[in-house]
């Protein structure tokens, strides 16, 4: 049965004239452990009740969010969940007003919905179609399948002004089609200070740059090596950290060979209550990313008050504006500079970094999609 979040008429919008809304997350097998965070702050933020309009609105998810999976499981569980459960759940979720997916791959649920809803979908990013990876020609095949699907919602949100352009320029939607709704972070949990964990008693012991990403080709860690190289050389006290999951082979004896084995500490794939104390206690974070829809972490790190040197491309400077230090992710030197520079500007960069990420809240991006269902509405 679908579950309505518990959300209480506003002053002046009494419970008769609440529109139904239907969620559809991506499924928490496909293990994409960004959307899941995205899903399940938005859905506590419905709880909250604080959002302007969502009076208006008794918002039911497709499936409840019971926390983060981390790793995906197998492409069978994955294909039964797409095609099979999630299409069946639509079938008897019953009549909404509006159909919202909450993630770009759900377009083949269109057929199954009930009634004539208004259909809104967010897209986070269309990666693959500009960065393909490991990806075979069938996955990308697929891939665009689901982009041009974007086609049949009435109205498409994306977390950034660069997403947008992007469906504009590869699928053709038109941009009068297309509303931004950035991302948000959890404001309290990222500045309250906090205190090393039991987990993180080593990082105490001497300065470090923290970085925080998958491993994947686009997160351009293969750059790391040469980058540090030249960081140490200039500050040999200095250690790089990187949370996430673990390094290729490869790329971890190429820095022990450059930089040392003592240089370099793994942390793996750590909890908010690990991770929110390694941004904070980090002298920089480096986000040497290829690509990005919108770059969350860059956010994350200057609310903790910590200093942001990041990639030149695609959304980052969008998010970061002027908090950041950039450098072309082609150039390791370059990203060996904006590190030196950052630890010299630290005050002056984290000042502005606290102020630059004090919009990122998961009120607004709630209270952004709302005004998306008011459109469609009207």
């Amino acid at each position: 049965m679908i579950r309505a979040l518990e959300v209480g008429p506003s002053k002046t919008s009494p419970w008769i004239f609440m529109r139904k809304v239907l969620w559809i997350p991506t499924p928490p097998s496909a293990g994409i452990v960004s959307m899941q965070r995205c899903f399940g702050a938005l859905d506590l933020e419905v709880s909250k009740g604080d959002a302007e309009g969502l009076g208006r609105y008794q918002i039911s998810p497709l499936v409840p969010f019971t926390g983060l999976m981390s790793g995906s499981r197998s492409r069978l569980a994955k294909a039964v969940d797409k095609w099979l459960v999630y299409r069946w759940r639509t079938r008897r979720a019953g009549s909404f007003d509006v159909v919202h997916a909450l993630a770009h791959g759900s377009g083949h649920l269109l057929a199954h919905l009930q009634g004539s809803p208004r259909t809104l979908v967010t897209v986070h990013d269309l990666i693959p179609l500009r960065f393909r990876g490991g990806l075979s020609e069938a996955q990308i095949r697929r891939v665009r399948i689901q982009a041009e699907r974007l086609a049949g919602f009435d109205l498409i949100n994306t977390v950034s002004r660069f997403v947008a352009k992007e469906l504009t320029e590869l699928i053709g939607i038109p941009p009068e089609r297309i509303r931004v709704v950035e991302n948000g972070i959890d404001q309290q949990a990222f500045r309250a200070p906090l205190s090393f964990p039991p987990a993180l008693k080593e990082l105490a012991e001497k300065p470090y740059v923290l970085t925080v990403s998958s491993a994947i080709a686009r997160k351009n860690l293969r750059i790391l090596p040469e980058v540090f190289g030249e960081v140490f050389a200039r500050e040999p006290e200095l250690r790089l950290v990187h949370a996430g999951s673990q390094l290729p082979d490869q790329l971890r004896d190429e820095f022990h060979r450059r930089c040392g084995c003592e240089r370099l500490i793994e942390l793996g794939r750590i909890p908010d209550e690990v991770l929110i104390p390694a941004y904070q206690k980090a002298a920089v974070f480096f986000f040497p990313s290829l690509y990005e829809g919108f770059g969350l972490p860059v956010i994350e790190a200057m609310a903790s008050g910590t200093p942001v040197v990041c990639s030149n491309t695609t959304s980052l400077p969008e998010v970061g504006g002027e908090a950041a230090l950039y450098f072309d992710p082609s150039d390791p030197s370059a990203g060996a500079a904006g590190i030196l520079e950052a630890l010299g500007r630290r005050d002056e960069l984290v000042a502005m970094g606290f102020e630059r990420s004090k919009p990122y809240t998961w009120q607004r991006s709630l209270e952004g999609h709302l005004k998306c269902y008011d459109e469609l509405l009207s």
